[in-house]
């Protein structure tokens, strides 16, 4: 058994009629619609919890909508805390295989063995541990941050994980969610049964509102809200340092060593009734 959530903002009502389609097709009988946090409405401080220009976060600022989206996904995580049961997250963007719930139900039997899996993907390359078997399902050890928390399985034990976490933050979602730490269990489902409308060709699709394809939040925001500031020039440096080094281990030992343990250095597939990743950047 499993809950499903999907995040919308009131200000957007086609695209919540859109999810209850999209559940339904992928046989999600009764999903849970849950009022995002509005970053045009909510006042921002109270958001307590947000910490900026902390020297050790991963990063110095985050935007008004960043904030928002993070609370709109932490009070799910709250309520996956108080059910016990495992949920699916999703954001209202979603476009779903029509395998879906039989591949939920089927790893939500085994919810005691992880604490997230990713169950959507971008055109982005991945670096992935070995291959495990859950159920009947392939998943891959997360290692390292990676794009996209537009639909994921929490376990009850990985929301109490997240909410720990995050008693203050300042860090993008799909980072912060993905990102490998000790004891926490996150996984990629392979293949994806779920991508953004964003990131997928959609040309001929008729029945997906136009808005799917492009991110309210982000279109919402822009021109409007000053970019948040990259910290000072020693946070900037030591940042950079990481990331080029980071960059500089793949290159020469790191992904031949991951790959020789049976990881993958790839973009994850998708299913094969979603349509394809689109093509051009970001896809």
């Amino acid at each position: 058994m499993f809950d499903t959530y999907f995040i919308n903002l009131d200000r957007v009502p086609r695209r919540a009629e859109f999810m209850t389609l999209q559940c339904r097709s992928a046989g999600i009988t009764h999903p849970i619609r849950f009022s995002a946090v509005d970053a045009k409405e909510a006042a921002h401080d109270t958001f307590t919890r947000y910490g900026p220009h902390d020297p050790n976060a991963p990063y110095w600022e985050m935007t008004p909508t960043e904030i928002a989206c993070t609370e709109s996904h932490r009070a799910i995580w709250e309520a996956v805390a108080q059910t016990g049961r495992p949920s699916v997250v999703l954001e209202d963007d979603v476009l779903l295989s029509t395998t879906a719930a039989d591949v939920i139900a089927g790893l939500a039997n085994h919810a005691a063995s992880f604490h997230l899996v990713k169950l959507d993907a971008l055109s982005f390359v991945v670096r992935l541990g070995p291959a495990v078997s859950l159920g009947q399902q392939r998943l891959h050890p997360l290692t390292h941050p990676v794009p996209s928390a537009a639909a994921y399985l929490l376990s009850p034990a990985g929301a109490a994980i997240l909410l720990s976490r995050s008693q203050s933050y300042c860090d993008h979602l799909d980072d912060f969610i993905t990102r490998p730490a000790p004891g926490y269990r996150a996984f990629q489902l392979w293949p994806a049964i779920a991508v953004q409308g964003m990131f997928a060709a959609l040309s001929g699709e008729a029945d997906i509102p136009s808005d799917v394809a492009g991110s309210e939040r982000t279109t919402s925001e822009q021109g409007t809200v000053p970019r948040p500031a990259r910290g000072p020039a020693l946070y900037r440096l030591r940042k950079d340092a990481i990331r080029t080094g980071r960059k500089l281990a793949r290159r020469l030992w790191r992904d031949r060593s991951l790959r020789a343990a049976g990881g993958t250095v790839g973009v994850v597939p998708l299913a094969e009734d979603l349509p394809p990743y689109r093509s051009g950047p970001g896809g």
